[in-house]
Order: C-alpha cells, then structure tokens, then sequence
C-alpha cells in the first residue's frame, strides 16, 4: 500500500508540474534588445506625449502576416522604450495620436539597426501635421 501511495503521489506531482509549465512556460531564449523612441513635432520640435506606438514583426516572405502589437505610448516627454525581439528581420513600428492631428508614421527598424542603437540613446521620430 505503502508503494502505491508513493508511485500516486509521484504522478501526481508530475502533473502539478507539467500544468505549470503548460501555464507559465519557461523564460524564452530570444535574443533581444531594448529601443526607445523620442516623438517630436516636425513644426516646434516639442515632445509628443500619448502617441501611440504600435509593432508588427516582418518575415522575408509574405506567407504570413503578423497582426499589429501594442508596443507603448510616449510619455510626457515624447519617450517610450520597450523591448524588440531579434528573431526577425524586421519590425515595423507605427506612431499615431489619438486626435489624428498628427500624420501616421511607419518606420521599419531592422535587427543590425536596433543593435547600432545601443551607442545611442534614443530613436528620434518626427511626426508631421495633417
């Protein structure tokens, strides 16, 4: 009986584990690194705050289209930095303000770009007036 409540007790313990796994997954072994973007005016060059900042990671073929990811919104003065995955080629950042007052940007970052970017200490983007 005793080899029995032991053998159950080890399954049981076994599935415990592998439910959390299923749940929390294990920490990914992505390369990335952290951007940040500065958002201005192109009329005063003020700082943009709340300009929302979307990404969508680009693949060399077109068999598969990622949907666009919330990736932060500027702060007050015009700042946002937030992690990019490396896995891709590509990731194309789109900046807009609620208001529409300002035009939409897209900017496309490649992966050798975000890595030339550690020497400095932001991205600066310029949104221009509808």
């Amino acid at each position: 009986m005793k080899i029995l409540r032991k053998i159950l007790g080890g399954i049981s313990l076994t599935a415990a584990m592998f439910v959390f796994q299923a749940c929390y997954g294990v920490e990914p072994d992505f390369p990335g690194h952290q951007v940040t973007f500065r958002v201005v005016s192109d009329t005063d060059g003020q700082p943009l705050p709340g300009i929302r900042i979307m990404s969508q990671p680009q693949t060399g073929s077109q068999d598969f289209i990622y949907d666009w990811h919330f990736f932060g919104r500027t702060n007050a003065k015009g700042v946002y930095s937030g992690w990019v995955n490396l896995v891709e080629d590509n990731t194309l950042f789109r900046f807009s303000d609620g208001d529409s007052v300002y035009a939409v940007r897209d900017t496309i970052i490649t992966s050798s770009a975000i890595l030339d970017y550690t020497d400095q200490d932001t991205v600066d983007i310029v949104l221009t007036k509808e």
